[in-house]
C-alpha cells in the first residue's frame, strides 16, 4: 500500500532532475531541451517516463508517447498510466487499442468512471453501440447528475432507431442541466420529427435564449418560420447566420424565397446569386433565378439560365444505385457494392452517403489503403460537416491508415 502510494505521489516529481527546470523550459516552448535533460536522466522510474511521454503527447508524437507510457507500464502497473496511455492510442488513431485498454481499466476498477466514460465515448464512434448503450446505463446511474450520461445513452438509442427512450434520455439530460445545449438541441430535433410545433419552437428558444448565436438553432428557427409563412421573422434569423459567416446552399434558397414571398426580389436575387456562387450548377437554383427572371421579363437571361438548368439536371438514380450497392455489400459482393456506389456518387455528387459507403467499402475491398484514404479525404473535404458521427469514424480510419503506413516507413497525406 504504502509502495503503491509512493508511486503515484512520485508522478509529479522528477527525480535527480529539477522540475522546475524541466517547466520552465516547457513554458519557453523549449521542449526539445526539456526532452533531452530527461533522457539524460540514468534512472529508470514512472514518473521520468511519464513526463516523457506527456511532452511527446503535447506535441502530437503520439509514437514516442506511447514507447514512453508503455516503459513507464514495465515498471508498475499504474491505472493512472494505463488511462494515460489509452488516450494517447485514441489520439493516434488506434481506437482497438484504446478500447482493449480502457476494458482492462474498468474492468479492475469499476469505480474508474472517467475510464468508463472514455471507453463509452469510443464505443460509440466505433459502432460498437450495444456496448455503449451498456457503459452509459450504467454511468447514468452512478452518477445521477451528470448530464452527459442520458445525453450519450440517447445517441447510443437514437442509432437502434429507439427514438422514444432515446427522447426520454434527452429529457433527463435537460432536467439535469437546463444549460445543456447539446441535449437542447436534440430534444427540438426529437420534436420536430414528430411534428410537435410548439415544443419545437419551446426548445428553440431556449437554445437561442443560451447563445443566440448558435447556428443549428438559427437554422431551425428561420425553417420554422419560413413552413410556418413567417417570411420576415425567417429572414432575421436568416440574416444572423449570414452576419455569422455562415455559407450554405439551402440557407441562401430559403433567403431567396423568403425574398421573394414579401415581393423583395432584387434581394431574392441577390440570395438565389449567392448560392449558385456555391453550387454553380444547381439545377433548382437555376429554374429559381430563371423564374424571377421571366417575372422581370429579362427573357434573355431566363432562357440562359433555364437552359443551364436543364443541362445541369440528371436523373435522379443516385438512391437506386446506392440501394444496390448497400445490397451488393450485405451479400459480400464488394467489387459490384463498389461499383454501385461510385454511380451513386456520380449521379449525385452532393450525397454524403455514396461518398461514405464508397469509401467505408473500399477500404474493406482493396488491399491498397490509400484507395480509401482517398475517397476519406475527399469526404472530409466536401461533407466534414454534414455527420458528426461519419465525420468522427472517417477522421479516426484516416489515422489509422496513416499510422499504419508511417510504421512501414510512408508518409501518406
Amino acid at each position: 500500500m504504502k509502495r503503491n502510494f509512493f508511486l503515484i505521489f512520485s508522478l509529479f516529481i522528477i527525480t535527480g532532475v529539477s522540475a522546475q527546470s524541466i517547466d520552465s523550459l516547457l513554458i519557453q516552448g523549449n521542449y526539445q531541451k526539456a526532452l533531452e535533460i530527461l533522457q539524460n536522466d540514468t534512472q529508470k522510474t514512472v514518473e521520468k517516463y511519464d513526463r516523457i511521454a506527456s511532452i511527446y503527447q503535447s506535441t502530437s508524437n503520439y509514437t514516442k508517447a506511447i514507447e514512453y507510457y508503455k516503459k513507464a507500464l514495465k515498471i508498475s502497473n499504474l491505472a493512472i498510466i494505463k488511462t494515460k496511455l489509452a488516450n494517447v492510442y485514441s489520439l493516434a488513431g488506434l481506437p482497438r487499442k484504446a478500447i482493449e485498454l480502457y476494458e482492462n481499466i474498468v474492468k479492475q476498477d469499476s469505480t474508474n468512471l472517467l475510464a468508463a466514460n472514455s471507453l463509452g465515448k469510443l464505443y460509440l464512434s466505433n459502432s460498437k453501440t450495444n456496448k455503449a448503450k451498456e457503459i452509459f446505463s450504467y454511468l447514468k446511474k452512478k452518477d445521477t447528475l451528470n448530464p452527459n450520461y442520458p445525453y450519450q445513452l440517447a445517441v447510443a438509442l437514437g442509432r437502434q432507431k429507439k427514438l422514444f427512450e432515446m427522447g426520454d434520455n434527452y429529457l433527463e439530460a435537460y432536467r439535469r442541466d437546463s444549460l445543456h445545449i447539446k441535449s437542447i438541441y436534440r430534444i427540438a430535433k426529437f420534436f420536430k420529427d414528430l411534428k410537435f410545433k410548439d415544443s419545437t419552437m419551446l426548445f428553440i428558444d431556449k437554445g437561442l435564449k443560451i447563445d443566440k448565436n448558435n447556428i443549428n438553432f438559427n437554422q431551425m428557427k428561420a425553417n420554422a418560420l419560413y413552413t410556418s409563412k413567417d417570411y420576415e421573422g425567417s429572414i432575421k434569423h436568416l440574416s444572423r447566420l449570414d452576419s455569422l459567416n455562415y455559407k450554405s446552399v439551402n440557407t441562401y434558397e430559403m433567403f431567396g424565397m423568403s425574398y421573394l414571398k414579401i415581393d423583395k426580389d432584387s434581394l431574392a436575387e441577390v440570395y438565389f446569386k449567392k448560392a449558385l456562387d456555391l453550387e454553380p450548377r444547381n439545377s433548382t437554383i437555376l429554374y429559381r433565378l430563371a423564374s424571377l427572371n421571366y417575372k422581370q421579363k429579362d427573357i434573355k437571361q431566363a432562357k440562359r439560365n433555364l437552359l443551364w438548368s436543364i443541362f445541369s439536371a440528371k436523373p435522379d438514380l443516385y438512391k437506386q444505385y446506392l440501394l444496390m450497392g448497400i445490397i451488393n455489400k450485405e451479400e459480400s459482393n464488394l467489387k459490384e457494392a463498389i461499383r454501385h456506389f461510385e454511380k451513386s456518387f456520380q449521379n449525385n455528387s452532393n450525397n454524403h452517403k455514396s461518398l461514405y459507403e464508397l469509401a467505408i467499402t473500399s477500404d474493406a475491398y482493396y488491399k491498397d489503403k490509400k484507395i480509401a484514404y482517398n475517397h476519406y479525404k475527399n469526404y472530409i473535404n466536401r461533407f466534414e460537416e454534414r455527420d458528426k458521427e461519419m465525420t468522427a469514424f472517417v477522421l479516426s480510419r484516416m489515422k489509422e491508415i496513416k499510422q499504419d503506413y508511417f510504421l512501414e516507413g510512408e508518409i501518406v497525406d
